[in-house]
């Protein structure tokens, strides 16, 4: 990952990389797996999928069975997407009214 500094300032795109990069990696330690305890339990149930008090049969049961790994990628990219966008957004208004100095330091200084 490269973070872009022009005249002494993060650029946004190197600010919401990193942002949304941690966050994608984080929530995901976190969701994947409680996904996957959700759908050890829907299978190891034994009871049929059922939508709308109707069982569901076929591939379309194991498409419900299945719907939790379906969704957590599509969650976690959207959430990070909207995190990561909300807090450089952020720095964007802050640097507004201040400027964002970024400063490189050499280890044991």
């Amino acid at each position: 990952m490269e973070l872009r500094i022009v005249d002494g300032q993060l650029k946004p795109g190197g600010a919401f990389k990193l942002v949304a990069t941690g966050y994608l990696v984080g929530a995901g330690a976190i969701f994947v797996p409680f996904f996957a305890l959700v759908t050890l339990f829907t299978f190891g149930s034994g009871a049929p999928a059922t939508l709308n008090g109707e069982v569901v049969k076929g591939g379309a049961g194991l498409m419900m069975t299945l719907m939790p790994f379906i969704m957590l990628p599509i969650i976690l990219v959207m959430q990070s997407a909207m995190i990561g966008g909300l807090v450089v957004f952020g720095l964007w208004l802050y640097r507004k009214h201040r400027p964002i100095h970024v400063v490189a330091v050499e280890p044991g200084q």
